[in-house]
């Protein structure tokens, strides 16, 4: 096997710009959303400001009296927009049932640590019937800070019993690549969502999709 994984006991995964390719939906169910605050969001605004974030935070922001019933009224609001748009056109990125066959034979475990809320969750990996690939799936619902803080990909690392070390973990957003750096874990990085040239330094890999990365097995 390959040296990216060759010293690796798990692949953590991101969800949204990393096992579906689906962040314009994202960004058009956003722009539905805000109309009822008054707010518009550009491309640009949405990769700068809300790309990897969880919509809890995003609500909180543009409603901070909001309790807790309400945040999560209105989380569900926004999504079943998404999933509404998205239902039609859900596919995983290229490569990926590949790449998740390959990795499970190579005796690697793995997660999926997202931002989006558990509905989400269930809708992309039942939607694509993956949910056997993974031991454990940690969502917004399960964590107190969201991206970019590292609590989501040190808690599905705890979940797997692997230290962050030997962990590596697939993001396309400014904000989870930060999350897993700060973990304490290598990043490879998809530009699903980003132009190549705008993902970091500093990371195992950039690719487009799974494809590239079926060849290291």
């Amino acid at each position: 096997m390959h040296n990216i994984f060759s010293q690796k006991k798990a692949i953590i995964f991101d969800m949204d710009g990393v096992i579906v390719n689906n962040i314009s939906y994202h960004i058009e169910a956003l722009k539905q959303f805000l109309k009822q605050f008054g707010k518009e969001v550009t491309e640009e605004e949405f990769q700068s400001h809300y790309n990897g974030r969880t919509i809890q935070e995003v609500i909180l922001e543009l409603k901070p009296e909001a309790d807790h019933i309400e945040v999560m009224n209105l989380a569900e609001e926004k999504e079943q927009i998404y999933r509404d748009l998205y239902k039609a056109h859900l596919a995983p990125t290229p490569g990926l049932e590949k790449f998740l066959e390959l990795a499970q034979q190579a005796g690697l475990q793995m997660a999926v640590a997202t931002s989006a809320i558990t509905a989400n969750a269930d809708f992309t990996l039942d939607g694509l019937n993956i949910r056997k690939y993974f031991s454990a799936v940690i969502d917004s619902t399960m964590v107190i800070k969201g991206k970019p803080d590292p609590q989501i990909y040190l808690k599905a690392a705890a979940e797997l019993n692997i230290s962050p070390e030997n962990c590596v973990v697939l993001e396309d957003a400014l904000a989870g690549i930060q999350s897993a750096k700060s973990a304490g874990m290598d990043v490879l990085g998809l530009y699903t969502s980003l132009k190549k040239e705008e993902l970091p330094d500093g990371l195992l890999m950039k690719i487009k999709d799974f494809n590239e990365l079926n060849e290291q097995f």
